[in-house]
């Protein structure tokens, strides 16, 4: 399974874990609402895995703390999703215990640091931020041990049967050549302004003895690729608005005339030109490795994921969630 780099979002976001596993709706045995286990009179039980219950109330806190409000309409086939991600989440917990994954507190505390980072400087103290949320940070972290258990049980469950040679790229390579053609891309560098008499007046400017287009980009144009003198990088035709594909009739180091287009008035540079062409075996070679290991940790995961299911005994009651 692909374990993608999180750059998380705050809100729904900092309670990772619930929504870590794109789990698919599972079916699960279905108990008549008499016969649902409880664990006192005032505790109503909405599923177990192997004996181990889920309650109606951690379901209810899990969801809150997920973030998820959805509509009206939806409400229900969310909620009756829900309990399977909690089930699963569960089952690889306690698969993640059973084989002795430990995670210790300065690991957590290391991807806390992480998140923290990741969401700016001005997120400095995470208890304040989730409290505006109303997140439990103790519970919050626990999500976060709960993740990492899970993730290293996938990674020593998976990933050393992920592994691709080079024989195995070098075939995908061979049998996919569309894939790696590379159409011509230029270089471009712009300058946009609000109106047609500023367009003209750096025009002017442009057109003087000794102009540097990257140096009055940076002081006239108001894109934000200004601070870069105006660069936009290579692109190929098609991969920028329509008003764009003048450039491609540039030659290199020419200059374009004044062009209206809905983010103002533009005047482009061509830098630089590259001919079609196609990606060395070489160059595509981490691509290709990442994308066959992807697919690869996938397919072991779905096969894992269903072994550890027909050994898990789950138990669940819809109903008890209408209540």
């Amino acid at each position: 399974m692909k374990n993608s780099s999180m750059k998380y979002n705050l809100a729904p976001a900092l309670a990772l874990g619930l929504l870590f596993f794109a789990c698919s709706k599972t079916k699960v045995e279905e108990r008549p609402r008499e016969a649902v286990p409880t664990v006192s009179a005032n505790i109503r039980v909405i599923a177990t895995v192997n004996g181990d219950p889920i309650t109606l109330a951690e379901f209810q806190e899990r969801f809150a703390r997920a973030g998820l409000k959805p509509e009206r309409e939806a409400e229900h086939e969310i909620k009756e999703d829900f309990p399977n991600r909690l089930i699963e989440r569960k089952m690889l917990l306690q698969e993640a215990q059973r084989r002795r994954i430990k995670i210790g507190l300065s690991e957590i505390d290391k991807r806390i640091e992480t998140l923290r980072e990741e969401h700016g400087k001005d997120v400095t103290n995470m208890k304040d931020v989730l409290a505006t949320l109303g997140i439990d940070y103790e519970k919050w972290k626990s999500d976060i041990w709960e993740d990492m258990m899970i993730e290293r049980l996938t990674a020593r469950s998976l990933n050393r049967h992920a592994s691709i040679s080079s024989s195995e790229v070098k075939l995908y390579y061979q049998e996919h050549p569309q894939e790696f053609e590379i159409p011509e891309q230029v270089r471009v560098r712009q300058i946009v302004v609000a109106t047609m008499e500023d367009a003209q007046k750096v025009m002017d400017l442009l057109q003087s003895q000794n102009a540097d287009f990257a140096s009055i980009a940076r002081h006239k144009s108001t894109a934000p690729e200004a601070e870069n003198g105006g660069d936009l990088g290579y692109f190929a035709m098609g991969e920028m608005p329509a008003e764009f594909n003048v450039v491609f009739g540039l030659s290199t180091g020419g200059m374009s005339g004044i062009v209206k287009s809905p983010y103002g008035y533009h005047i482009f540079k061509l830098e630089d030109r590259r001919k079609a062409g196609r990606k060395s075996l070489e160059e595509a070679y981490k691509d290709i490795a990442d994308k066959l290991r992807n697919e690869k940790e996938d397919k072991l995961y779905k096969q894992w994921l269903t072994e550890l299911r027909s050994r898990t005994k789950f138990e669940v009651n819809y109903q008890a969630l209408e209540q």
